[in-house]
């Protein structure tokens, strides 16, 4: 079995991704691909998932029961996912599945910067072959500063959750015939023409970030999606087995 958590801030599309990816892979490969969401707080889906976390931990029950507001709930639903990985995952990996797309909550940091992703994933990766997707969300009218923020995130989730991160630039479909995807990638190899027009202590900032993305010696390759209309997925199939692979396995 092989799993693909799907990563991403708030509204970059982790949601569409999981659906409309898994469909994909359906339609066209002898893969059967099921769609899993993680997120407790989800308040509806735009697919059927193969398991839903809802159904053991629920953020809208837990406001309900223990009198929890809804940032309160949120915590408190992150802390008994890890109390109950062993059980989560074993639904996992029990499935009659080839390959799981997971959702993960809205709130990434619920998911990257507390116990809960690194527990799940280090218990995934048990039992299958886990690769994760960072979908980033570049608007050519946003800062520098956010999409240096975003790359940087990326390279910290693969440290922090162990699991190596694809890059993949979603809403392709809104940059108006145009590809930024090389944007980023100048980003993530350092790339100090990013800069051009910036002095100062300001700039001198800006460039140990761009340094310290650059340390990172992964492969460096960024993929333009639109979920929503299912542009890009094939380069990211291709990206996810080169990724296999390159950890024995040939399937």
């Amino acid at each position: 079995m092989k799993g693909v958590i799907v990563l991403g801030t708030a509204g970059s599309g982790k949601t569409t991704f999981t659906a409309n990816f898994s469909r994909w892979l359906n339609g066209n490969f002898l893969i059967k691909s099921c769609p899993v969401n993680l997120d407790p707080g989800a308040s509806s889906l735009p697919y059927e998932p193969s398991y839903d976390i809802r159904d053991i931990i629920s953020v809208e029950d837990l406001m309900r029961r223990e009198n929890l507001g809804p940032n309160g709930a949120i915590v408190r639903a992150a802390d008994l996912i890890v109390d109950r990985s062993e059980d989560i995952v074993e639904s996992l990996t029990s499935l009659d599945c080839d390959t799981l797309i997971i959702d993960t909550p809205g709130q990434m940091e619920i998911f990257a910067f507390r116990p809960t992703g690194r527990a799940l994933c280090e218990r995934l990766s048990r039992g299958m072959r886990l690769l994760s997707i960072y979908l980033g969300d570049y608007d050519p009218k946003r800062d520098l500063e956010d999409l240096l923020s975003s790359a940087f995130l990326a390279k910290i989730l693969e440290l922090k959750l162990g699991v190596k991160v694809i890059p993949v630039l979603n809403k392709s479909d809104l940059w108006g015939g145009r590809d930024f995807s090389d944007v980023w990638e100048a980003v993530l190899r350092g790339e100090m023409s990013v800069l051009e027009g910036r002095n100062g202590v300001y700039a001198d900032a800006l460039q140990d970030l761009l340094k310290a993305i650059s340390s990172f010696r992964s492969p460096i390759r960024v993929i333009p999606i639109s979920a929503k209309y299912f542009q890009g997925f094939g380069e990211v199939f291709d990206s996810l087995n080169e990724a296999w692979c390159s950890c024995g396995d040939m399937t």
